[in-house]
């Protein structure tokens, strides 16, 4: 299948999830993203304990476009990504989360801006004016800065999970071989030591409606994490010249 394909992880997400299908379905059925092949949703419950699984399900049955594939154990967003990409296809591939903090009308513009610019990557950065300036904003202003003096970069939002690519690049930025916490926060690092041209739209980001943030309200434990994660990464892909 030519077109897009959504990797759309979720975990705990049941009581957005009927919501965030109807946006994706209201911003991509109204444009001309139709033009460029068809659209799917892949839909990966990471082992969910709440009725997640049974909504997906259930919003598979009302909706031939949606695919439900589902870990029996929490396993990670890169896992999930990587089973989405297994189960996609679309020869492009839109990551994006399923609690609406991302919005879905956004992706016909990244979408757009892949065949303007010819760019290997479109991502969304989070608007720094949605944002409430509280410990979690700090902390991943703190790491961009750090990843980008780190790696060589300029990246105005390398933590940002909102994004388009060809299915063979997100196929390249997952084959890592260091152990992670959460890889995720370097994907763009990724993007950039392989050499890939990435180009940024500005996108708005909201709070969640409903669910639980995996990384809590003060992300101080992801936070450590990542910190330990930039070890590994430095290990892995070290600033090379250009």
């Amino acid at each position: 299948m030519a077109g897009l394909s959504l990797l759309v992880p979720c975990l705990n997400e049941a009581d957005g999830l009927p919501d965030f299908v109807a946006r994706v379905r209201a911003a991509l059925d109204s444009t001309s993203l139709a033009a460029g092949g068809p659209w799917e949703i892949v839909l990966v419950d990471d082992g969910s304990r709440d009725t997640s699984w049974s909504c997906i399900r259930r919003l598979q049955s009302q909706h031939p476009a949606l695919r439900a594939v589902r870990h029996e154990r929490t396993a990670g967003i890169p896992a999930a990504w990587r089973t989405g990409l297994a189960h996609a296809r679309g020869d492009h591939v839109c990551v994006i989360d399923a609690d609406l903090q991302y919005d879905p009308a956004e992706i016909p513009r990244l979408w757009q801006a892949i065949a303007a610019t010819n760019a290997d990557i479109v991502q969304g950065v989070r608007a720094a004016n949605d944002r409430p300036r509280d410990p979690r904003y700090l902390l991943s202003r703190g790491l961009c800065g750090l990843l980008n003096l780190a790696f060589g970069m300029s990246s105005r939002d390398n933590k940002s999970g909102f994004f388009i690519c060809r299915r063979d690049v997100l196929a390249a930025l997952l084959a890592f071989t260091g152990r992670y916490r959460h890889w995720q926060c370097f994907v763009m690092v990724a993007a950039h030591h392989k050499g890939y041209r990435i180009h940024e739209v500005e996108t708005p980001f909201r709070a969640r409606r409903s669910g639980r943030s995996a990384f809590g309200s003060l992300a101080l434990g992801p936070a450590l994490g990542v910190a330990l994660d930039l070890v590994t990464a430095l290990r892995e892909y070290q600033p090379v010249s250009r």
